[in-house]
Order: structure tokens, then C-alpha cells, then sequence
């Protein structure tokens, strides 16, 4: 039967007009002089509908941002004198507008003096009032409004994903939930009419005359996709650059499954024209489009006389198309070892190699993307073997969900890109049948799930099947649809590449991603399936508690003394030093060797929350004037060359006029006593419920009294640590007693050097100051343990 017949997409321009849109940068000042590339965001809680799609945006366009919700307290909003924030997001306008004073005055200072704009919602409330003037402004607005003909305004300053001359006649669905605002006084930048035809701002733009706080409010959720695209140049215009969104999408289309699938399901010579057809066609909108097809050469002439027939039109047309392997019998790689895998690869070459099928593209997909993530080494090995390969793509990684949360990495020198879907699959062949209904197809296309796939990804591969292309050829329809209604309602600049270009570009913009970040695929049901056979998850001695430092406040006798509780033990220590084995930071990560203290390692909390996101995080704060002295004294005792040459005096007045050698020793000494930006970190991957906190002071004056208090807040049974330490009067620290053998730490730890100087100390103190200040302030908002040290520190102050 010939394919369905579906009317394409037409742009509903508005009749009649023309639009002269004014060009406007959004870099009105250098904002990266003033504030770190980061948003902050106030969601009603962390379960709300709204919050975590604002969250998913945000990480899908790959913003760093911090999650709050609203209470007496707020983040920390500077570091020294730079601010931490961007952006300010909050999900409910009302709960901005009723912060405590003291808390809306330090935030609206905070957005004042480092330029930093507002973006939130407003919605209509459970109340009679349907107009409204905003307290302590002139901005007034009407609630539970019917909004119709909403279009974008030609001559706002925020457009640019958003294109000016389509008009949303009736949103759907078509309630009276809307709040509109008057724009007299203020810029419209989604227009709509209300039920009398007046002309009102479905989002506004206050550009901060009243304050100098610039504002974007929206008048509705993301219910209504045309908010969405406002949303995100909004979030770029009021970044002021520091979020980079491109207008080029690079779009890849793999078909997987050539000339595999059941009699009834494949593709037919008429199929095989339409597919080149519809790449011609693509190739007018999208520049240099190909689409790139996977086989598996063993189900060659494996359908019916006409699909046989269009197994053989596809090898007849086959210098059209980007050919990449697909596994000979769409094998699982999982399934098997490196020589049975290179025996299967090699009979899928020699297949294409019969066939006259290019396949230099050094690309290449697994059947279910097995092996690819979780890894199984011998694939990636069989890849470079027998054909080549730098590229592959995958769902898997991370996770297949949430899917704005997929991203890259490099493995083997193969660059691994993340995979996206777009409704179709194997079983996805007819309209009449589609899951959910036509409409449920038309939802996803138009303002749905892959329209926002392409929006929010500068580079998107989709993973499409055979059977899409036979039958009614929903794949077809599909994109084009969606290109049309992307040229419709965006400014978008589509293009394609070929694989090994598009991993390059893809790096060059995310050079972060390239070192993967593991997981225990264990934990996710659908890793878990394509596992490789020799993984056993009954055996993951994995470590469940970390001593993260920082660096000398005694982690190491911590460890030692921890050690000797039965229900603790410690990871061995490596042969070439004393110090822990340490896996979890920097370029090391990869190999699995030591590379730098965990603290304030900027990696660590990341990579071990990917791994084991339950673990206990114990960290040890000590004065940090003692811990920079002491570290001075570390390296003195290593012969670093400054050390030795510079007094910790002269070191700390290094300025930018000093050697760089200099100034980072100096950042070296003097980072990890800064101990809020880094517990903020921490608390970006972990809740403060596993988040252990040990005083230095009192671990080194009475460390069974400490310990005491670790294991009972970890919730182990008690032990008489004082039974098993000694003071050591030569080493001039406790050690350990056990069945009448003494065991001290080594000659490099607890070395005796000069006591601190009084100048020098107070010196450390003012450098620390501020820094202590909102330390304190920090444990007590999260409820966090407050050392007797940083106590009597305030006290002076």
C-alpha cells in the first residue's frame, strides 16, 4: 500500500505585515569581569512541575546553576569580591516580592552592584483581585485571562532564537490561567491579545528604571512551548553573554537496522527513492545533509521479493548516503569477548567491501548501544581493529534520563557523542497506529520534545530505524515537519556535518566532557542489561565513606585511627608513598593513581556523587591559618625551591607583579582554608545529611573524643578508642598501642618546626577573615557542626 498522506506544516504568519526586526547585542557590558558563568535558582520545592523543567532547560544548554528553595537564609552570593551568580531564577514572582526585608535588600544589592537580572513567573492567584499593580512598582497586570493570537515582538531587545511574524492564534490548551501585563512603561517581548482585543505583554521585560535591576516575568508556566523559547533567549540576554547559545543546530540522522527487521516492515525500492528524495529535499533546508545509514550485511535479501528488491535499490544508491556498521547479526557486544567480536566485524567488512559501500567515515553504532556505556573494552578494541573507528554515539551515557542530562566523552581515542531519540522506534510504522494517537505525533513535533531536543542541543544526533522509512515513512514526515516548524517560530541555522567533524566540534566546544565520569551501572535497571557478561555486581567493593581533607588537618592519622574500629577499614596504601590512594580527581581519574587532595578538587565531588552517590563525605576544618603554616612547613620540608627560598611572610604579599611560580604557591597555601566555596561545592552533589564535619583542633588535642563523636554520628557502634592511643611525647602526637605494639605515623607526618609568629598569624588571621565570617554563618544555616576554633576566632573579631 502506498504510504498515508499528510498535509505539511504552514507557518502561521501573520496576514498582511511585515517586520523590520532591529538587531541587539546582549553583551551590553563585560560580565565575565563581574560574576562566574552560573545561575541561581529559587524553585516552591524540589518535587514542584515548574522547578524541574526550569532545571532541565538549564542543564540541557549546559549552565552550571545552583538549586535553592526559598527560606530565612540565602546562599552565599559573592567569593571575595566577585559574584558567584549570573542570573537569578526564581519559579514563583511572589516569593521574590515577599523575601524577608533583609534578604530581598542583600539580593536586590547583590543584582545591583554586579548587574545581574531576575527572570520569574507569575501566576494567577486562588483570589477575587484581577488586577493587580506590583508593590513598590509601576507594573500592573490582570490575572485568570484568556490569551490568544501570542506572537513575538518585533522590535524587543531579547529576540534571538525567536523569530518575529508567526502568530499562536489559540494556545492549547485554551484556558483562562493567563496573566497579562500592561505594557505602558515597560517592553512587551510575547505579545497576545485578551478577550477584547487589546494588545498585552504574555512576557515583559522591566529593564530596571525604577532600580536597576533588569526583569523578565512570564505570565504563565511551560505549559504553553512558546514560553520555552522565551525562556532561553531570555536566559541569554540577561547573562549578558556568559551563556553562549549558538543559532547553528547540527543535526545528524542515523537509520539503524539496514536491512534487518521482519518481512512486512522493510524497505521497498519506493521506499529506497523517497529516502534520496527526502535527502535532496532535506539538503535546500539543511545545508550538506546525509543521512547515515547502519547495516547489518547477514539479513541482506532477508524480506519479501519487494523488499528484497529495496535491499538492493539501497546498495544501487548507496554512494548517496554515510554507511556506518551496525554489527553483522546486530550482535549484543556485551555478549561476547574481542576475538569472537573482530570475527563478526570482519565479516560485516567484508560484506561492504562486496558491496561497493563506502564506509570511511570512521563512525560506528552497537546494536542497543551495548558495550559503549556501560564500557566493554573489548569492543572499543575490535572497533579500532577492523574498522577504524573515532566516533560512536550512545543514549546510555550518563543516563538515558532525564535526557538533557546526556553528554559526552572520549574512551580509547573513540569519541563517544550523546544519542537522542525522536518518538520513533522499530515498532512505529503506521499513523493510524502511532502510541497515544496523530495527535500525540503532531505534540511531539510541534513545541514538544524533539523541537526542544534541536532548540537546546547545538549538536544532535537522532536515532531513527529502518521500519520508519517503510510503510507510512513516519521518519519523513517527522523531520520535515519539525524543520518546518523550527523555520517558523526560530532564527535557527540548521546544518550537517560528518561524524568525525561534528565529535571535533562537539570537544572544542565541551572540552570538560572529554574525561568520562563514571557511574555504577548497577544502580540503573537498563545499564544493568547491557552489562558485559564477566561484570559482577555482587562483587563492587566500592568505599562508602571518604576523608576528603583538606590537605594537613590530619586526615591521614583519621584514617589510621578510624581503622582500628572493626567496622572500618581503609583503602591500602601505595607503595611509593605514604599518602591515600586517590582516584577521584583530575586527569588520574582515568588511571585510577594518585593526583591531589579531594577537597578542593573541583572534580571530586562530581565524579564520586556519579559513582557512589550515597557516600559519607567527611571533611576536617581546622584553623586555616595553622593549615596554610603548616603547609608551608610541608613543603619546606620537601625542598620546594620557594619554600626554602621565600618566608611564608613575603610569599603571602605576592601580588600580580610576582613570579607565577609565586603567586601559585601563594593560591596553593591559601585555597583550601577558604572552606565555604568549597563546602559549597560539596553541597552541590551531596545533602548535608552526609556531610561529616570534624573539628582539627579537637581530633589533635583529644582525638578519642572525636572519634567518638564521628562513629556515633555515622551511625556505628561504639568504641574505646582511648584504650588504643598514646600521646607520643618525641613525635609530639598521639599514635597508636595494639596488643602491646606501638605504631606512630611516618617521619612526614606531624614534623616539629618553629611556632607560628605573632605577626605572622595575625597577618593569616586578616587574609582569613571574611572567609571565617561566612563559614560560620554557613554551618549554622545547614545545620552543620560548629568547631570550638572558628568560635573563639569570632570572638576577636
Amino acid at each position: 500500500y502506498p504510504p498515508q498522506s499528510v498535509a505539511p506544516y504552514i507557518c502561521p504568519r501573520a496576514a498582511n505585515k511585515t517586520f523590520k526586526v532591529r538587531q541587539y547585542s546582549a553583551y551590553s557590558v563585560n560580565a565575565s569581569q563581574l560574576t562566574d558563568a552560573k545561575v541561581l535558582i529559587f524553585v516552591e520545592t524540589l518535587y514542584s512541575k515548574l522547578g524541574k523543567q526550569i532545571i532541565q532547560i538549564i542543564d540541557a544548554l549546559k549552565i552550571h546553576r545552583k538549586v535553592e528553595t526559598v527560606s530565612r537564609n540565602l546562599p552565599l552570593l559573592t567569593t571575595a569580591k566577585r559574584g558567584r551568580y549570573s542570573l537569578i531564577i526564581f519559579e514563583n514572582y511572589y516569593k521574590y516580592l515577599n523575601l524577608p526585608l533583609w534578604n530581598r535588600q542583600l539580593l536586590d544589592k547583590y543584582c545591583y552592584e554586579y548587574n545581574v537580572g531576575i527572570i520569574s513567573f507569575v501566576a494567577s492567584r486562588s483570589n477575587d483581585y484581577k488586577r493587580v499593580q506590583v508593590k513598590n512598582s509601576k507594573l500592573t497586570f490582570t490575572q485568570k485571562q484568556r490569551a490568544k493570537n501570542l506572537r513575538f515582538t518585533s522590535d524587543s531587545k531579547i529576540l534571538y532564537l525567536a523569530k518575529v511574524g508567526a502568530v499562536l492564534e489559540y494556545p492549547v490548551p485554551d484556558n483562562d490561567d493567563w496573566v497579562l501585563f500592561d505594557i505602558k512603561g515597560f517592553s512587551s517581548f510575547l505579545s497576545a491579545d485578551d478577550v477584547n482585543g487589546i494588545e498585552r505583554a504574555a512576557v515583559i521585560f522591566d529593564d530596571g528604571k525604577m532600580d536597576k535591576i533588569k526583569r523578565i516575568l512570564f505570565g504563565h508556566n511551560f505549559t504553553y512551548w512558546i514560553n520555552k523559547i522565551a525562556f532561553v533567549d531570555s536566559l541569554r540576554y540577561l547573562s549578558k553573554g556568559l551563556i553562549d547559545i549558538s543559532l547553528n543546530r547540527y543535526i545528524q540522522i542515523d537509520i539503524d537496522d539496514i536491512f534487518v527487521g521482519s518481512s512486512g516492515t522493510r524497505i521497498t525500492r519506493v521506499d529506497a527513492d523517497a529516502l534520496l528524495a527526502s535527502q535532496n529535499a532535506f539538503r535546500r533546508k539543511i545545508e550538506n545533509f546525509t543521512y547515515c545509514l547502519g547495516f547489518s550485511g547477514f539479513y541482506f535479501r532477508n524480506g519479501d521479493p519487494l523488499e528484497d528488491e529495496g535491499d538492493e535499490r539501497l546498495i544501487e544508491l548507496g554512494k548517496n548516503f554515510i554507511w556506518f556498521p551496525h554489527m553483522w547479526r546486530h550482535n549484543h557486544a556485551n555478549e561476547y569477548n574481542e576475538t569472537y567480536l573482530k570475527a563478526v566485524m570482519a565479516q560485516n567488512k567484508f560484506f561492504a567491501q562486496g558491496m561497493g559501500l563506502s564506509t570511511a567515515s570512521h563512525y560506528a553504532v552497537s546494536p542497543q548501544h551495548a558495550g559503549v556505556y556501560p564500557v566493554h573494552e573489548a569492543l572499543y578494541n575490535a572497533w579500532r581493529a577492523i574498522w577504524n573507528i573515532s566516533v560512536t554515539s550512545t543514549e546510555e551515557y550518563p543516563h538515558f534520563r532525564p535526557a538533557s542530562n546526556r553528554r559526552g566523552f572520549i574512551h580509547m581515542n573513540i569519541s563517544v557523542l550523546p544519542r537522542q531519540t525522536c518518538g520513533l522506534y522499530t515498532h512505529t510504522q503506521f499513523f493510524h497506529s502511532y502510541p497515544g494517537g496523530f495527535s500525540k505525533l503532531i505534540s511531539n513535533i510541534e513545541g514538544g520534545d524533539l523541537f526542544f531536543t534541536i532548540l537546546l542541543n547545538e549538536f544532535s544526533i537522532f536515532m531513527t530505524h529502518q521500519q520508519n522509512y517503510a510503510n507510512d515513512r513516519l521518519a519523513i514526515f517527522t523531520f520535515e515537519r519539525v524543520v518546518d516548524f523550527i523555520y517558523c517560530w526560530t532564527n535557527l541555522r540548521l546544518l550537517w556535518m560528518e561524524p568525525l567533524q561534528m565529535a571535533q566540534a562537539y570537544f572544542q566546544k565541551f572540552p570538560s566532557e572529554k574525561m568520562p565520569v563514571w557511574s555504577n551501572p548497577c544502580n540503573d535497571p537498563r545499564q544493568s542489561r547491557i552489562l558485559p557478561s564477566s561484570y559482577n555486581c555482587a562483587e563492587m567493593p566500592l568505599p562508602n565513606l571518604f576523608l576528603v581533607g583538606p590537605q594537613k588537618t590530619g586526615s591521614t592519622a583519621l584514617a589510621t585511627y578510624l581503622a582500628i574500629h572493626p567496622n572500618f577499614t581503609t583503602n591500602d596504601p601505595i607503595s611509593y608513598s605514604y599518602e591515600e590512594l586517590q582516584f577521584f580527581g583530575g586527569a588520574n581519574y582515568g588511571r585510577g593513581i594518585s593526583c591531589a587532595t579531594y577537597f578542593d578538587n573541583v572534580d571530586a565531588p562530581r565524579t564520586i556523587a556519579s559513582l557512589i552517590p550515597k557516600a559519607a563525605i567527611v571533611i576536617i576544618l581546622m584553623d586555616p591559618a595553622d593549615r596554610a603554616y603548616s603547609w608551608y612547613q610541608h613543603m619546606r620540608a620537601h625542598n620546594d625551591s620557594l619554600a626554602l627560598t621565600y618566608s611564608l611572610n613575603d610569599i603571602l604579599f605576592a601580588n600580580t607583579s610576582s613570579p607565577v611560580a609565586m603567586r601559585k604557591f601563594r593560591s596553593r597555601c591559601i585555597s583550601p582554608g577558604r572552606y565555604v566555596h568549597h563546602l559549597e561545592h560539596w553541597l552541590e552533589y551531596f545533602p548535608p545529611s552526609q556531610i561529616y564535619l570534624v573539628d582539627g583542633d579537637g581530633l589533635r588535642k583529644n582525638p578519642a573524643s572525636a572519634l567518638k563523636d564521628l562513629v556515633a554520628s555515622l551511625h556505628q557502634p561504639e568504641f574505646s578508642f582511648e584504650e588504643f592511643l598514646y600521646f607520643d611525647e618525641k613525635k609530639g602526637f598521639f599514635c597508636l598501642s595494639i596488643n602491646g605494639t606501638r605504631k606512630c605515623l611516618g617521619s612526614s607526618k606531624g614534623r616539629k618546626y618553629d611556632a607560628m609568629g605573632t605577626r605572622l598569624r595575625t597577618q593569616l588571621n586578616g587574609i582569613f577573615r571574611e572567609d571565617n565570617i561566612a563559614l560560620h554563618r554557613f554551618l549554622i544555616r545547614n545545620d552543620l557542626m560548629v568547631p570550638n576554633w572558628l568560635s573563639r576566632q569570632l570572638s576577636h573579631f
